[in-house]
């Protein structure tokens, strides 16, 4: 098949989405198929075709604008069989959006500011934003006027969500993320030392950091044997100041963003990710694939990966009482080492392999009138 798929930025350090597209890309042209990838940035990879969108960078409104317009206009110059869309773009055959709706997604941002001040600022930016009009307007024309033929939701979340918000029938299918097992898998033996929770994300607010501090806080008056280890590139200094108002600043440690990933999950004992949304977590799966258990929240389409058995899922960010005993009740090893090994069953069949192989079923069947 030539399939083709458009993203702003190929790049699989810069985003879920891009991570997912870049990582299908590949797998789809190592089986054969014509990958043309639409974007205007991105790492090159030979044997893919490149069709580049010159957009203009600022402002940000009329990038996103730009590159839905001439995807447009672009797509109808190469033969395709089958266009992969992530809701940034007007022509597509299968609608796969990776940040879920995008109202339920802004609602949940807004959610994320700890300040009352600060958020009834962002909330009034964001609900008037032109960008935001314009990439939900963008994001939702596909479907308002019936222009796929598919649609895949990334999580069970996503497609509830997708179904009321959009009026649909339960006619969307659901394919989640796949990880790559073999890359995220446990440690040969449980790690030794002082007792470590990790939080890991690019967006340190939207992930539930301040509520996690917060439960980290409670965990502190009891014990001082542990510590919370932050991983990403999210913004260390607005958390600075709350660390040492909280008196926790000996039990926490940011170590940036890290190239090896899979080191770090192996060197911990549990995940805490109590995460204000996120459409299908990566870091989620990749955690358990690496035999940790994961503390999150009903707002990630990936804690429907997650009973009992495997963590704990949340209703909310802001409970910290629950956020707290989670995290405590894994201080015992024996329960830890059970959920950690139940957490790596449950992934071991979420390869990318499995991923690819739906998607492609899917372009199949869209190539085949289905």
């Amino acid at each position: 098949m030539r399939i083709g798929m458009a993203i702003y930025n190929f790049n699989p350090r810069k985003g879920g989405a891009e991570r997912y597209a870049y990582d299908l890309a590949i797998n789809l042209a190592k089986r054969g198929h014509e990958i043309y990838v639409y974007c205007s940035r991105g790492v090159w990879i030979q044997g893919i075709h490149f069709i580049r969108i010159n957009t203009t960078p600022y402002p940000r409104w009329l990038r996103n604008f730009s590159f839905a317009i001439k995807h447009h206009k672009y797509a109808r110059a190469f033969p395709l069989d089958v266009m992969l869309g992530f809701g940034n773009t007007l022509e597509l055959d299968v609608y796969q959006s990776h940040g879920g709706v995008q109202q339920i997604w802004l609602e949940r941002e807004i959610a994320s500011y700890d300040n009352p001040r600060e958020q009834r600022y962002r909330a009034f930016l964001l609900r008037h934003s032109l960008n935001q009009k314009l990439q939900e307007w963008v994001a939702e024309y596909p479907i308002r006027n019936r222009r796929y033929k598919r649609i895949v939701a990334i999580s069970e979340m996503v497609k509830q969500h997708m179904v009321e918000h959009y009026g649909l029938k339960d006619t969307i299918d659901v394919v989640y993320n796949g990880v790559d097992t073999e890359r995220f898998h446990p440690a040969e033996k449980m790690p030794e030392g002082i007792f470590t929770i990790l939080f890991s994300a690019g967006n340190f607010r939207l992930k539930g950091l301040h509520p996690l501090l917060l439960a980290v806080k409670e965990l502190k008056k009891e014990t001082k044997g542990f510590q919370l280890l932050v991983m990403g590139r999210g913004r260390q200094k607005r958390y600075e100041r709350l660390i040492d108002e909280i008196d926790i600043r000996d039990v926490v440690r940011f170590i940036g963003e890290r190239s090896s990933p899979e080191d770090v999950y192996r060197s911990a004992h549990v995940l805490a990710h109590p995460t204000f949304y996120d459409a299908c977590s990566l870091t989620t799966m990749e955690a358990m694939a690496s035999g940790l258990p994961v503390i999150t929240t009903r707002w990630n389409g990936a804690s429907a990966l997650i009973t009992d058995k495997e963590g704990y899922v949340l209703e909310e960010p802001y409970d910290i009482s629950g956020l707290s005993s989670a995290i405590k009740a894994l201080f015992n090893e024996e329960r830890r080492t059970q959920m950690g090994c139940n957490a790596r069953s449950r992934l071991g069949t979420y390869t990318i392999e499995r991923n690819v192989d739906a998607m492609e079923k899917i372009f199949f069947e869209v190539c085949n009138g289905g």
